[in-house]
């Protein structure tokens, strides 16, 4: 098998997390998501929890430092921290051999791979409002609430690293709403 590469952007309640890991599955290729917080955490000696918190995020100011380590040392926050390990742990990835990545503007990271394939999940908010509550066991109201917040936190996050915009069909191979077809489709 010629080596695959997908990145998997998405917004939050569209299944992207679960489309990766079926399709991962489905190829019996490495699946990275939330594991690479857990990897940085090793490779940077930053506390998991603390890397989790600026997952995905941009640093509102860098007042939080990284603590210990060459990153500390340089004045780097936390969130520049976890993005530099980050890149180049996909980076790694990347070139070990073929994988599904998630998220962490692996797409921008990975641009000059010529086996990549980049894909972009979506969904219509009544959808994604109902694949958040049932999964996190919240309210319509809260739900929705963690809908704007976290799609701007990753617009937000992927626009500043990449200088693309989130979202924009320009800015991936493919745009898939998962609604149409469902996670498995």
């Amino acid at each position: 098998m010629n080596k695959i590469i997908v990145t998997i952007g998405r917004q939050f309640g569209s299944g992207g997390h679960n489309v990766g890991k079926a399709l991962a599955h489905s190829l019996q290729i490495p699946y990275y998501d939330r594991n690479l917080i857990e990897m940085a955490s090793q490779k940077s000696g930053i506390e998991v929890g603390l890397l989790s918190y600026y997952d995905e995020r941009t640093s509102p100011s860098s007042l939080m430092k990284a603590k210990g380590g060459e990153a500390a040392a340089k004045g780097v926050s936390v969130g520049e921290s976890l993005f530099q390990v980050q890149s180049q742990l996909i980076l790694d990835i990347a070139r070990a051999g073929s994988c599904v990545i998630v998220g962490r503007c692996a797409d921008y990271i990975l641009r000059d791979f010529p086996e990549l394939f980049s894909v972009f999940i979506t969904a219509p908010v009544p959808e994604r409002l109902a694949r958040v509550m049932d999964r996190n066991h919240m309210p319509e109201e809260d739900a929705a609430a963690a809908l704007e917040k976290v799609d701007q936190q990753r617009a937000v996050y992927y626009n500043f690293y990449t200088g693309k915009q989130w979202g924009a069909p320009e800015s991936y191979h493919l745009t898939v709403d998962s609604s149409i077809l469902g996670i498995e489709g």
